[in-house]
């Protein structure tokens, strides 16, 4: 292989293994905290993120990169592969900040992903002050079955589902909370050993999977709990 080729491929495959990872990281840690990344299934888009940018600016300039050529003809082909890795990169990435938890809705004795996507407007979460705390900076909102009839009623021809109207948010009722709880003799042996029937315990549900919110008896959360595969 020529020596030239070789070089700028191993350069260009480090640099775009970097990126990704902090990339990974971004994600994982400040956009999708755990387990939001599994629930919904970010991660997907998150691997063929990964797998394009990798395979497209080394393999470029596997193709591209000769000893043969000057230096403005490597330079012109190195400035064109890392725009067209760019773009692809930063296309990705504005896909899958879209899919941003905003929100934990509480309706029907479950909690709902809210993603960013999906509201019109930014959730200003100091117009809805809950009563619990946020959980990685995600506020947790609820909605009565009195208002869903009544934006039922008076939004017949509106294409907004009731449960990512902003206006239907409101700050979460403990006794509405403690209504419907995920039966404790239901959980996983796993989740039911470390914690004991003293916690109070949610389902979330997700677009991949289901997991489990536990409150301790301040009703502060505890944890979040991925269940099962099969327990969606």
């Amino acid at each position: 292989m020529d020596p030239l080729k070789k070089r700028f491929f191993r350069y260009h495959l480090t640099a775009s293994l970097i990126i990704i990872l902090l990339v990974s990281a971004i994600c994982q840690f400040l956009w999708f905290p755990q387990p939001f990344l599994q629930l919904d299934g970010t991660w997907m888009a998150l691997l063929m993120l990964a797998g394009v940018d990798i395979i497209i600016g080394p393999l470029l300039t596997l193709l591209l990169v000769s000893s043969k050529k000057s230096k403005r003809e490597l330079s012109l082909d190195m400035a064109v592969i890392v725009i067209i890795q760019i773009s692809a990169l930063t296309y990705g990435l504005m896909q899958i900040e879209k899919e941003r938890l905003i929100a934990l809705v509480h309706y029907d004795g479950v909690f709902h992903l809210v993603p960013q996507k999906i509201l019109a407007e930014p959730l200003n979460s100091a117009k809805i002050i809950p009563t619990l705390n946020l959980y990685q900076g995600i506020p947790l909102v609820m909605i009565s079955e009195q208002d869903v009839d009544k934006y039922i009623q008076q939004t017949q021809n509106k294409l907004v589902p009731f449960l990512y109207a902003l206006e239907n948010y409101q700050a979460i009722d403990i006794e509405e909370l403690t209504k419907f709880t995920f039966d404790y003799k239901n959980l996983p042996e796993a989740i039911a050993k470390r914690y004991g029937q003293e916690y109070i315990f949610k389902r979330i549900t997700g677009k991949r999977r289901s997991a489990v919110i536990v409150f301790n008896q301040d009703m502060l959360i505890a944890d979040i709990q991925l269940l099962p595969k099969a327990d969606k």
